[in-house]
């Protein structure tokens, strides 16, 4: 599993469009889509050893949990990364028929 403290952008923005597993803390395993990988420079604390982040990862809405929440982020090359909370959050770009989950690192 990947240390929390030292995950960047620069790590995710190589796989961006790429599929990723959310492995839910219920049991559900759900294949999403890394959308977006957004640097949030206001958020990050002074004195952090990297810049604030959020990914946002997208699926059909049909096929995930109606809320968000303690999971694990796995990829092919990146492996196994969390526990993380990623709540499900309804930006009105998705529509109804997608869901997406925001997991935001400070």
């Amino acid at each position: 599993m990947s240390d929390l403290a030292t995950l960047s952008t620069d790590v995710f923005a190589p796989h961006l469009n790429s599929t990723f597993t959310l492995e839910f803390e219920g049991g559900a395993v759900v294949p999403v889509t890394l959308a977006a990988c957004v640097e949030n420079p206001r958020a990050t604390m002074p004195g952090s050893p990297r810049t604030a982040f959020s990914l946002f990862f997208e699926c059909p809405a049909d096929s995930a949990p109606q809320q968000g929440g303690d999971l694990t982020v796995a990829h092919p090359e990146l492996g196994r990364i969390g526990p993380v909370h990623a709540p499900r959050i309804m930006p009105a770009a998705a529509g109804p028929t997608k869901a997406v989950f925001q997991a935001v690192f400070n």
